[in-house]
């Protein structure tokens, strides 16, 4: 197990007045504001791999149609035409950190939801059909 000191002593202040307030322990206090900021992390660098998906789509689909593609740091890491098995890679390579898996398909933009972990898309042209999952690894259950 890891331990960790937490030096700046106005955020030591602040952490045990939260634990006081809220009668948690400081341990999950600290754990409880470190996820939040790790899933804001994983939120922001999702959109920024998608904003990328979007502006090299055209390029995408020469070479990857119909095919999922997994982003990281705006590069094209791995593709498949299976996105399971193309999700067990990514997580084999990249564990934890946030990892865009997309399928390339013909079409107009897509609308974005991110939903815990997920960013769940909807295809423009289709009507009441369930939401493809883009995926970053980092929060899906383990048993997946």
């Amino acid at each position: 197990m890891m331990q960790v000191a937490l030096k700046e002593p106005t955020l030591v202040v602040q952490v045990e007045q939260w634990a006081r307030e809220t009668s948690r322990p400081i341990e999950q206090v600290l754990e409880t504001a470190v996820r939040a900021y790790l899933d804001e992390l994983e939120k922001e660098a999702i959109h920024t791999e998608m904003e990328t998906f979007w502006a090299i789509h055209d390029e995408l689909l020469q070479e990857y149609r119909r095919q999922h593609i997994a982003l990281y740091q705006s590069q094209v890491v791995d593709h498949d035409g299976n996105a399971s098995r193309l999700s067990k890679r990514i997580r084999g390579r990249f564990g934890r950190l946030p990892v865009l898996i997309a399928p390339v398909k013909p079409g107009l933009r897509r609308d974005l939801r991110w939903i815990g972990g997920r960013m769940c898309i909807r295809w423009a042209e289709e009507v009441n059909v369930p939401h493809p999952i883009v995926q970053s690894p980092a929060r899906r259950s383990e048993t997946d």
